[in-house]
């Protein structure tokens, strides 16, 4: 992956902001402090069901006025827009209709975004089978970061301040070297103490063998610092035993973190279902935002770009526990 793509996701241009509407205070103070930190355009995008924009009621499901729905949500849309304006953020709002896990794909094809922001809820068991998460399919989905803002987050620092520590949580498999290189890059340029979490699953291994995987994991994380990078702080190295789903969870609550930088692979669908894989319980124990950077990207392929999308007029429009070290990056 080119540096220029890194350097853009850490100091990202264009923020994509998914919103449903309905976002707490702290969910719009993450959004301004991200925007003003980087200098970037937020593109606000709503996207509609299909099914709010029925014209005839189903089996006697009643429903309401397809532009009577569009109104109302143009007219929030543009509320929220009006107040990022006031913070001095240059925004765009966008509706789009369909569902948005794949909407919210199929948009960014057409345009070049840096990183998307997504509220995450608790869902579990059956509301997760039949609803799912928006946050966790574009996590999924998408080439670019996620960052999502879970339930147990705390405002932001005052004034758009850079986050002072970043925790990077890896498993070291193929792909890490990309979230290493932007965690490195975001910490170089903000001045911030990164840490480097990774969890040796080190059930029934002997002693000599636990020592062995601990000192090549070492080995590991310390080459995945590049070594051009200039850190204010030497980045620090945590290696606990452990099972990653508990482990790194009850890292990220219990350590005071600004941001935490996670791989997102597809979790199984037990794990999905269930809300046990490790990016959904750190996303919903984290006090701070994480950023997922999908582990393995497919590649990419050539397609034509279609979605459904409303223009500024309301007319629909159809387009396309362990001991902490440190190491030195000099």
């Amino acid at each position: 992956m080119a540096q220029s793509t890194i350097v853009r996701w850490s100091n990202p241009k264009v923020i994509l902001v998914a919103t449903n509407l309905v976002e707490d205070h702290t969910f719009n103070l993450h959004v301004v402090s991200q925007a003003r930190l980087s200098r970037a355009k937020v593109l606000l995008v709503h996207v509609i069901p299909p099914f709010y924009l029925r014209h005839e009621s189903v089996y006697g499901t009643p429903f309401v006025q397809p532009v009577l729905v569009v109104r109302n949500a143009r007219a929030k849309l543009d509320e929220m827009a009006a107040a990022l304006r006031e913070e001095g953020i240059e925004c765009e709002s966008i509706i789009l209709t369909g569902f948005p896990e794949e909407q919210i794909p199929l948009f960014l094809k057409s345009r070049l975004v840096d990183r998307v922001i997504v509220s995450a809820r608790n869902a579990t068991g059956v509301e997760r089978l039949i609803g799912g998460s928006v946050a966790e399919a574009l996590i999924s989905g998408i080439e670019i970061p996620v960052c999502t803002i879970g339930r147990q987050i705390r405002p932001p620092l005052p004034c758009s301040t850079p986050p002072e520590r970043i925790l990077l949580a890896t498993s070291l498999q193929p792909g890490c070297s990309i979230l290493a290189n932007l965690a490195s890059t975001m910490a170089e340029l903000h001045g911030s103490h990164l840490t480097l979490l990774h969890v040796l699953e080190s059930a029934g291994t002997t002693r000599e063998e636990r020592e062995l995987a601990r000192f090549m994991a070492r080995q590991k994380l310390s080459g995945l610092i590049p070594r051009e990078a200039r850190h204010r702080q030497h980045p620090a190295i945590l290696i606990p035993d452990g099972d990653p789903t508990k482990v790194i969870p009850d890292a990220v609550s219990s350590m005071s973190q600004d941001l935490v930088i996670l791989g997102g692979p597809y979790p199984s669908l037990f794990s999905w279902i269930l809300g046990t894989s490790v990016v959904h319980r750190v996303i919903a124990e984290a006090k701070c935002p994480v950023i997922t950077v999908k582990s393995q990207p497919g590649a990419a392929t050539e397609s034509t770009v279609r979605y459904d999308a409303i223009d500024a007029d309301a007319t629909l429009v159809h387009s396309m526990g362990c001991p902490e070290e440190t190491i030195s990056t000099r």
